[in-house]
């Protein structure tokens, strides 16, 4: 009888390797994975969800691909218009004190003035509008003014800085030896009249007097000294 001969191994590698190699590869896929979870970019990775979402049709406008403009990843500062970095909140407190103010007829248009700054919102109140020239005691006839501002001023959280200021005229009295005690003096009679009169709470306020040194204009005409002579009531952006 013939001798049956053993059949010969196939060439290459054990059938068993194949799979060891698919599994090898799987868990190196997963170790990779965990790994780039664990340091994942949050910008990058908005980037990439968008896009799958574009490429499936889940945006309006059907498949397409964002450009980088349309993600909702935020601008630095640097890129952010002043428009949007002044707060609403103060946008809105203007228009209520002009209303309260102007509109109905406390003060004339031309002795107040309004705006925002990098402070927060800025009242000026120009003149001899509460005080007579080289005096701070406060005029009666501006506590309407005064009891109209505190009413809004009892309404918000905000901080209020009142700075006092002078023009470059001297003074040299017993009371008030030069114009920083002068400007410092007004900044304390309005913020007195607040606490005391209106309760406002006093942690909230600062007085602050800066005398000639902060010109709106060169002290160089009568008019001109005119607008330097001024109290600012400063709403604080915080």
């Amino acid at each position: 009888m013939p001798v049956k001969r053993e059949e010969e191994n196939p060439p290459g590698a054990p059938l068993w390797a194949l799979s060891y190699g698919d599994f090898m590869s799987l868990l190196l896929c997963t170790f990779v994975l965990l790994f780039a979870f664990s340091t994942i970019d949050v910008a990058r990775f908005k980037e990439v969800i968008f896009s799958l979402q574009g490429a499936l049709g889940v945006l309006q406008g059907g498949p397409r691909v964002l450009m980088p403009s349309e993600l909702p990843v935020p601008r630095p500062p640097s890129q952010i218009s002043p428009s949007t970095v002044v707060p609403m909140k103060l946008a809105g407190l203007m228009k209520e004190i002009e209303k309260k103010l102007v509109k109905e007829g406390r003060i004339a248009q031309d002795k107040v003035n309004f705006r925002i700054d990098e402070r927060g919102l800025v009242i000026t109140f120009l003149d001899n509008v509460f005080f007579d020239i080289g005096k701070a005691d406060l005029r009666s006839e501006m506590f309407p003014v005064l009891d109209a501002l505190a009413e809004t001023l009892k309404n918000i959280e905000n901080h209020v800085r009142i700075e006092g200021h002078t023009c470059n005229l001297p003074i040299n009295t017993q009371r008030f030896p030069s114009n920083w005690e002068l400007s410092a003096a007004r900044a304390i009679a309005v913020l007195r009249y607040f606490i005391e009169k209106k309760t406002i709470p006093p942690q909230r306020l600062i007085a602050v007097g800066y005398g000639e040194y902060q010109p709106l204009v060169p002290n160089d005409s009568e008019e001109n000294r005119r607008k330097n002579r001024r109290v600012e009531i400063v709403i604080l952006r915080e």
